[in-house]
């Protein structure tokens, strides 16, 4: 005799008579406690996106956009996740650091620049 955890061998012993089809066997009932998760809700296109996709379209890899976010450098400023406005401060500080400057000289230059309403004198 077979548990709900064993298959059936194809071939049954002692030549007793095969059956046309195995039966179905069911994987264990959980606990009533637990669920099965259940399918993954796409971030609202208004409330922003998540660091890996905030990363793709930075052009950073997502490790260096959370280093930068354990440094307080960037972060998402959206209650979900990065606005529009923290993904184009993203690809700027990106490109900052990619023309030489270090990620925090990068990151005090744009605050100056958004500070002074996007211009700077010189």
């Amino acid at each position: 005799m077979s548990t709900q955890f064993e298959r059936p061998s194809p071939h049954p012993p002692n030549g007793a008579a095969r059956t046309g089809a195995h039966p179905v066997v069911l994987p264990a009932p959980r606990r009533p406690d637990q669920r099965l998760p259940g399918p993954r809700r796409p971030v609202a296109a208004s409330g922003g996106c998540r660091r890996a996709e905030a990363a793709r379209r930075a052009g950073v890899a997502p490790s260096t956009l959370r280093g930068w976010e354990l440094r307080h450098l960037t972060g998402p400023s959206g209650v979900v996740g990065y606005t529009p406005y923290d993904i184009v401060r993203l690809e700027a500080l990106a490109r900052l650091v990619r023309a030489g400057l270090t990620a925090e000289s990068a990151a005090r230059r744009l605050d100056e620049l958004a500070e002074s309403g996007g211009r700077m004198a010189g």
